[in-house]
Order: structure tokens, then sequence, then C-alpha cells
């Protein structure tokens, strides 16, 4: 992979402003020298050197420029994070001298050799501070944690790009001046120090591995490491999602044959495909997002820096494509089981759908940590923000989610005739087709989706103090879809009364 593509793909989303303009530099370069003077043009040696010394002049005037940013910049983020450090230092340290607080015995032996925390701890002994939890100290230094990582990949990119730029002037040009430059400008440059960054990484583990770890080191960097952006699939992984792959290809051709040769019953099929339809959204979503994640990383997007996801903890693409196969194996043998029913002794079919819903709802609520339960939280927390859309500030991922609930719009009016079908029809009634008959509620799923993105756009309008009228245009666009469930429903409830009209007269 190219440099720009890797400076593009590593960086941070937020600070995107804040680095060096290597795309721009590197245009830079490549418009001075295919707009040099040449002797074939009739310019003679004093106008092309005259040329070259001003590009040269005004090259590294802008790198410089982009050189006193970056620099600004960094060294406002190294002070801020060495109050912050501070601040939890004081904090931890209080907490773990505070009774009734739960730090391991060997954290507040440990104390004793570090003198330089002990007389920190005691001189904010005596505050009335409110001391945080040792949970809230574990994920506050986590978090921090993450900033510094961050803050170090911003030293290494840019100390990279301001290299590369130089090494690429130096090559087109035909000159030493870049390597000049960077050793008079980029080398003595604060961001291009990496001690005083990896002190506050280091001063940060071992106060994690000494107060809230128990001293055991591998799991104290198990809580804080990143895992570094594009590092490779582990083999593992791709084994069980190839798996899982193959195993659901042959479930799913055995089920096309098997409903072919069997189908369900002539009064069962509208229930059968109601029921069925819902869940097999859960299994093409996550086909889908396995070959965006897939084309994600493939194109340089740096997805988890964009939807805000914990670095820790995203998931990779054979992750999302053995979801995918799970979901898909239970769906499909859900099917054998509703059209083989009566081979295995089972007298209702409908059982099957109803054991498929709650194992997926089940493996996707279950609170224990297993199975992905960060991302599970993380999707169960957006669609939260989505559904109460009005209540937060909206972020990408909250209108992107908006924008997948509108497209599988008919999926969600299904999950509604599931509920209602085992709530109200199931083992009432004998006959269950009028049991999928469009009622109020129907309309009012559909419109669902649409409110969540009109909401959304309001509170984009509002938070935006009212400047950009786009939000209302947009929120105007999604509003249609209001008039067109109701105008749809309302010519659906004609035709039913006017056929019926016909047939009684």
């Amino acid at each position: 992979m190219k440099f720009g593509k890797t400076f593009e793909t590593h960086l941070t989303i937020e600070w995107r402003q804040q680095y060096m303009r290597y795309t721009d530099l590197k245009t830079m370069i490549r418009r001075g020298v295919d707009g040099a003077p040449t002797g074939e043009g009739g310019a003679t040696d004093a106008d092309i050197n005259a040329y070259y010394i001003a590009f040269e002049e005004q090259f590294f005037t802008e790198c410089m420029h982009e050189l006193t940013r970056v620099n600004n910049f960094f060294l406002e983020k190294l002070a801020e994070a060495r109050r912050k450090h501070a601040t939890l230092k004081l904090q931890l340290l209080a907490s773990a001298r505070a009774p009734g607080h739960t730090f391991s015995s060997y954290s507040l032996q440990s104390s004793q050799r570090l003198p330089s925390m002990v007389s920190l701890r005691d001189n904010t002994s005596g505050s009335n501070r409110k001391l945080m939890t040792q949970r809230q100290l574990r994920n506050a230094y986590s978090e921090f944690y993450l900033t510094l990582v961050l803050l170090q990949n911003f030293q290494s990119l840019n100390e990279t790009g301001f290299r590369k730029i130089c090494k690429k002037y130096d090559k087109y040009l035909r000159s030493t001046s870049g390597n000049d430059w960077l050793e008079q400008n980029v080398n003595p440059a604060a961001f291009t120090d990496q001690r005083p960054l990896e002190k506050l990484i280091i001063d940060v583990e071992e106060l994690y591995t000494y107060y809230l770890a128990g001293g055991d080191r591998s799991r104290a960097m198990t809580k804080l490491r990143v895992p570094p952006l594009g590092q490779p699939t582990p083999p593992r992984m791709v084994f069980r999602a190839g798996l899982a792959l193959g195993m659901f290809i042959m479930l799913a051709c055995t089920t096309i044959f098997s409903y072919i040769r069997r189908p369900p019953e002539e009064k069962n099929i509208e229930a059968f495909i109601r029921l069925y339809r819902g869940p097999f959204t859960w299994v093409i979503f996550n086909f889908f997002m396995a070959a965006n994640v897939a084309g994600w990383q493939r194109a340089g997007v740096n997805h988890v820096l964009i939807f805000e996801i914990d670095p820790r903890s995203h998931l990779q693409p054979a992750t999302f494509l053995e979801i995918a196969c799970t979901f898909g194996l239970l769906w499909t043998l859900s099917i054998l089981g509703f059209l083989f029913h009566d081979l295995i002794n089972v007298q209702d079919p409908f059982v099957f759908p109803l054991a498929l819903t709650l194992i997926m709802i089940t493996l996707l609520i279950n609170p224990l940590p297993i199975m992905n339960w960060p991302a599970r939280w993380w999707t169960m927390r957006l669609v939260g923000r989505v559904v109460t859309a009005p209540l937060h500030y909206v972020r990408f991922a909250d209108f992107w989610m908006g924008d997948q609930m509108n497209s599988l719009v008919t999926c969600m009016a299904d999950h509604y005739y599931i509920v209602r079908f085992y709530a109200i029809c199931w083992l009432r009634y004998a006959n269950v087709i009028f049991c999928f008959d469009e009622d109020m509620f129907v309309p009012i799923s559909r419109c669902l989706p649409a409110w969540f993105r009109f909401a959304q756009c309001l509170r984009r309008f509002r938070d935006s103090g009212s400047k950009s009228v786009s939000y209302l245009l947009n929120a105007g666009k999604y509003s249609t879809t209001f008039f067109v469930v109701f105008f749809s429903t309302m010519r659906g409830r004609t035709d039913v009364f006017c056929r019926w009209l016909c047939e009684y007269v």
C-alpha cells in the first residue's frame, strides 16, 4: 500500500484538519515539475534557475506552515494529556487509600515502591474531591490510554509524512534541499521527540498494573493495548468462518430442494413467508456487513474511527461472515423443521419459527461477556439511540443505522407480523391466513424508519444552530414517506371496500 493511502487510512478522523497535507504537498511538487520551463521552450538557464529557486522557496514556506501547525497541535494535546494524567493519578491514589474501596492488597503495597506517587496521594488525602470507583477508573484509564496511542500515531504519521515528502522533493527536483530542510526543521521539532509521550504511556501502564490489575501486567495490557490498524485476520477466525460458510451453503441447498419437493400446506404458505422473511434479514444484513467491512479495509476507509468503535473490540470481515452463517444455519434448520415437522412427531410447525426468533434474540441480548459482547452491546445501544432520535446528538453511526432501517422497512413490518401472530393468533385459530391481514399498526411500522430519520434531521438542524437548511430539506424528504404510506393504505382499504360493495350488489 502506498504511503498516501496508508496516511489517509490511519489518521484520526477528529484530527483530520491538524495533520500535514501530504497529498497537497505531493501535488504541489508534481505541478512544479510539470510547469518548469525547459530549454526546448526557449527558456535560458537563468530563467530555469530562477524558477526552481522561487519554487523551492514557495514549497518550503508551505512545508514550514504545515510543520508549525502540526507541532502546535501536538504540544497542545501533550499538555492536555499531562493534565489529564495528573488528574487521574490523583483520583487513583486517593481512591486506593480511601476506606471502602476494593483495591487489591498488591496495589496498596506497591505504592511503597512508587514514592513520588505516595507523596502525591498524601497531598490529596485531605481534599473533599469525589472519588471515582474502581470501575470508573478502569474505564477512564482505558480511554486515556487510547488517546495517548492516537497521539503517538499522530506523531508517527506526520514525521513519516514530512520525511517522505522531502525525499520525494529531492527525487523529482534532483536536489538535496529537502533532506537539508528535514534535518534543520523537522528533526528538532517537538512532535518528533517520542520520549515525553512514551514516558506517559509507561507511567499509565505501571499505574494500571499496580493499582487496577493486581500486579498482573499481562491482564493490564489486555485491557489497555490497542491492536494496530490493518492487522491480518487470525487463521483460526478464517477457518471458523469458512467452515460455517460451507455448512450454510450445504444446508441452504438442502432447504431449497426440500421446499421444492415438499412445500408447506397451501393454507400455511403466506404464514411461512411472513415468519421467515423477517429473520432472514439478520442473515443477509451480516453478509453485506462482511462485504462492506472488507471493501472499506481494501479501499483504505478507517471505519473504526468513522463509526467511533473501540479499536480493541471491532469485528473483522471474517467475524461478520461467521455471524451471518451462524444465523443462516439456524434459519435453514428451522425451515427444515417446519417442512418435516410431521416426520419428527411435532404437531405444530409454527413452533420452529418461534424457536428461531427467540434463539436469535437471545444471541443478541445475552449479557454474558461471550460471543462478541462489546459488538452486540454497541449494536443495541446504536439501535436505542436511533429509536430515541430526538433526544440525542446524532452521530454518523446513528443516521447510518437509520438509513439501513429505511432500506429494510418491509422486513420491519414482518417483525411486527411475527409478534402479532404469536401474541394473538397462534394456538387460538385453526386457520391462520387472516392473521396476516393488515391492521392499523402495519402502516405505523412502515412509517417508523422514516420517522427516525426525520427526527434525526430535525435534531441535527437544532444542534447546528439553525444554520443549515439542508437538514430541513432532508427532513422534508423523509416526511414524504408518511404521505406515501397514508395514501397507499387508504387506497388498499378503498379497494377492499369497493370489492365488498360489488360482491354485495
